[in-house]
């Protein structure tokens, strides 16, 4: 993907639990755009849905799921029907939090981390 290209995009990172799953949208300048955590149900997934249309605007959106043991399958597949999904190796997600000011780890910096790797680097989606 083209730099032309991703000023279209917004990027939207998840970390991926068993029961719950946090989600933080981002531009493509990096401007957080909006965050959510949902649950592990169809229900849950349409909220997220929801909260992503609401804030897209003239952005296409992508998603970038940490790639963690195979907890995000449920929600990779609501996705996948609608958007161009991504699983994003943990150690990426790792790297970008250990360079940032504040190395703090949570699943809201998490989901940032998710996104901010994929303005990066982009990955074949899934």
């Amino acid at each position: 993907m083209t730099t032309a290209q991703k000023q279209s995009c917004m990027f939207v990172g998840i970390d991926v639990h068993k029961d719950t799953h946090t989600a933080v949208g981002i531009s493509p300048y990096g401007e957080k755009l909006f965050e959510i955590t949902v649950g592990n149900y169809k229900e849950d997934f349409e909220a997220l849905d929801k909260k992503v249309k609401e804030h897209s605007g003239v952005f296409s959106p992508f998603f970038g799921l940490e790639d963690v043991r195979g907890y995000g399958e449920r929600l990779s597949g609501y996705l996948y029907d609608k958007y161009p999904v991504y699983h994003v190796p943990s150690i990426l997600v790792d790297r970008q939090r250990q360079n940032a000011t504040h190395p703090e780890k949570n699943d809201s910096l998490d989901a940032l981390g998710v996104a901010k790797v994929m303005i990066q680097n982009m990955f074949h989606p899934h």
